[in-house]
């Protein structure tokens, strides 16, 4: 059966690339080419339609950083935090969030503390060998 696209990494020379092969043409994308087709795709998916759906779906298995870096930072010209957040694979996105939902934020992320809290706590006690 005929792919009319194709992604792969490959070692050429010793330096990681990816080869796109659209409908028999190639092209090979260095790191930071790679980069700027995520950035670009990502631009352009933004204003396509249908939208991203505003919530998760439940039976998509998402690409999942485990303990991000972050950056935050207050930008003069607007009320409320912008956050960065890096992904290894997909590079750092950037979000303007509102204070109205930073607090909301705060809120649902001390929530999930204080139950993670409460689970460890509620945790069965193991009698200790002899």
């Amino acid at each position: 059966m005929h792919k009319p696209m194709s992604v792969e990494l490959i070692n050429e020379y010793g330096e990681h690339a990816v080869r796109v092969n659209v409908d028999g043409r190639a092209a090979l994308l260095d790191a930071a080419e790679v980069d700027g087709l995520i950035e670009e795709l990502g631009k352009l998916r933004a204003i396509m339609r249908p939208a991203v759906p505003e919530q998760p779906l439940r039976t998509h298995q998402y690409v999942l950083e485990i303990d991000p870096c972050w950056y935050t930072e207050r930008n003069p010209l607007f009320d409320g935090a912008v956050v960065f957040l890096r992904h290894t694979g997909l590079g750092w996105a950037g979000f303007a969030i509102p204070t109205e939902s930073v607090h909301r934020l705060k809120d649902a992320l001390s929530a999930h503390e204080a139950a993670a809290k409460r689970e460890t706590h509620n945790l069965p006690v193991h009698a200790l060998p002899n």
